[in-house]
């Protein structure tokens, strides 16, 4: 069942890089970047009200 799923998403990507240079892609992993960013700086205030 993992390789089928993994066999899907390198399909998908592979797709969005040929027929939309990728642009699908980027967008997806600009998102968990922010997303990621935004957890990090909530996560680093959290800890310095916690010193305080």
């Amino acid at each position: 069942m993992f390789r089928v799923l993994l066999i899907i998403i390198v399909l998908v990507v592979g797709y969005d890089a040929v027929m939309h240079q990728g642009a699908y892609t980027r967008e997806a992993w600009n998102s968990i970047v922010r997303l990621t960013q935004s957890s990090v700086e909530g996560a680093r205030e959290l800890g310095e009200r916690a010193r305080e």
